[in-house]
């Protein structure tokens, strides 16, 4: 099975694909041609224009150490990279923590069956991070995401490792982009720095920085406190019920260098907590109040027969959650984890578990692997409360607010061109609105279609409350 490579869109830590080699989409970036012209898309540079724009910046950091270097390591693999960043090698990996469902940009396609895994450098004995660092990834998206924090200020950093695989040039397969071939063959590698990707969908800052340019950056955990939903833990309910699915499927694979069951193991979404309380001692916008959120969850479902967090096939409720997932869905906070511990449908999830396992007994071959990733419901009010589109039966207003608004707001940076476009359309000329019809009407998968494919879908009439409301 073939995969088209998504659009590119930033480390709230997907697949940069066939496109990744030059090219990125500016953010609702209107051009200088008619309204009719949506291909917004511009060079971002690669090989030695980009080290040496790389290279320029004038800050103090571990990355620009090892990148910047006259015999900078060639990044191969993911292993490599580890390596040459000097995180969690294969004899140290006891600071990391994965996550079975996840809010940032690569949200779509991560779950128990491809989980994503974050490095930390672990705190010392005194319980203070050695100058942080932290390496997130997920199989699929063609890059690694990174967080440092410059010696001179203290401030973070994050840079995004982008690479190619030989797939690239015939057409990449689940088999090449979501088993253990994903982790190695690495070439075309590239770094870029937040400062590279402030007008694209991979804005950093976006989540990072949303109360815009004069204000600190800051890491992102909305699920600071136990029980952790959603990250695998084996001495939580919740923990252990992700970690069987992903075992189910991934006995037998190796992901980041450690079988199934190290991965389970080691995962400790505790010691990211305290990396983060000891680095960045803020409170989290929007927190997630887990033990709350999964006390409503578990009892919610029992007075219905179900038995969460195990078993999601009779959802939970939240009152807890409602509130903070209003926020989101009001242009107030980025989207919050679901409520449930499980995103996945449990006959999706099935189906997806024993094809997994045919290509690890050797009975199906990498190239017929279909998209594991493809686990979420169907009903769309579920996707929406995920994340991943907007909500059934709202208003072309309410559209907007839900879709865009993260990303198009005062707050953030105005001198960007996605400024231009405002989820106030008091301020729009027609122009913009025209514009911004046109890249709403654009397919899912085109790379200049608004909202970006990795951020939400919209349905044929959530697109169309939308351009109602900007022909207005």
């Amino acid at each position: 099975m073939t995969v088209r490579a998504r659009p590119l869109v930033a480390l709230g830590l997907g697949a940069l694909g066939l496109i990744m080699g030059a090219l990125v989409m500016t953010a609702c970036a209107p051009s200088d041609d008619s309204p009719s012209d949506t291909q917004e898309i511009k060079p971002l540079a690669t090989g030695e224009a980009q080290k040496r724009k790389l290279c320029s910046r004038d800050r103090s950091d571990i990355v620009l150490d090892v990148f910047c270097r006259t015999d900078a390591p060639q990044i191969t693999s993911l292993t490599t990279l580890r390596a040459a960043l000097n995180i969690n090698r294969l004899t140290d990996v006891q600071g990391l923590a994965v996550i079975s469902h996840s809010t940032s940009l690569v949200g779509r396609s991560v779950s128990a069956i491809n989980p994503r895994i974050i490095f930390i450098n672990p705190p010392d004995e005194t319980g203070r991070a050695r100058d942080l660092l932290m390496l997130a990834f997920a199989r699929g998206e063609q890059s690694a995401e990174v967080v440092v924090q410059d010696r001179s200020d203290g401030a973070f950093q994050f840079y995004l490792v982008t690479f190619e695989q030989d797939c690239n040039e015939r057409g990449c397969t689940s088999g090449d982009l979501l088993t253990e071939a994903a982790e190695v063959g690495w070439k075309s590698v590239n770094v870029y720095a937040e400062e590279d990707l402030a007008n694209t969908p991979r804005d950093c800052r976006t989540c990072h920085q949303a109360d815009g340019p004069d204000t600190p950056k800051i890491l992102r955990m909305q699920e600071l406190d136990p029980p952790w939903n959603h990250w695998l833990y084996p001495f939580v309910p919740g923990g252990r019920a992700v970690i069987a699915d992903y075992q189910a499927a991934k006995e037998g694979d190796m992901f980041a260098g450690m079988s199934a069951t190290q991965v389970a193991e080691r995962s400790n979404p505790g010691l990211l907590s305290a990396t983060l309380h000891f680095a960045n001692p803020v409170t989290q916008p929007n927190a997630f109040s887990s033990a709350e959120i999964e006390d409503e969850v578990i009892e919610s479902a029992a007075a219905q027969g179900g038995h969460q967090p195990e078993d999601n096939s009779i959802p939970g409720e939240s009152a807890t959650w409602d509130a903070i997932y209003e926020n989101a869905k009001n242009g107030e906070a980025i989207a919050v984890p679901y409520h449930d511990v499980k995103v996945t449908d449990p006959t999706k999830l099935a189906a997806m578990t024993a094809a997994y396992r045919s290509y690890l007994d050797g009975m199906l071959a990498a190239a017929d692997l279909p998209d594991i990733r493809d686990v979420f419901p169907d009903d769309p009010m579920l996707r929406a409360r995920m994340g991943l589109e907007t909500e059934p039966g709202m208003t072309g207003e309410e559209v907007l607010m839900q879709a865009c608004s993260q990303c198009h707001n005062d707050r953030l940076d105005q001198a960007l061109s996605r400024a231009r476009f405002n989820t106030d359309l008091s301020t729009l000329s027609r122009e913009e609105k025209l514009r911004a019809i046109a890249r709403v009407s654009l397919p899912v998968d085109d790379p200049s279609v608004m909202p970006p494919s990795l951020f939400r879908h919209l349905s044929e009439d959530a697109k169309q409350k939308v351009i109602e409301l900007l022909e207005r």
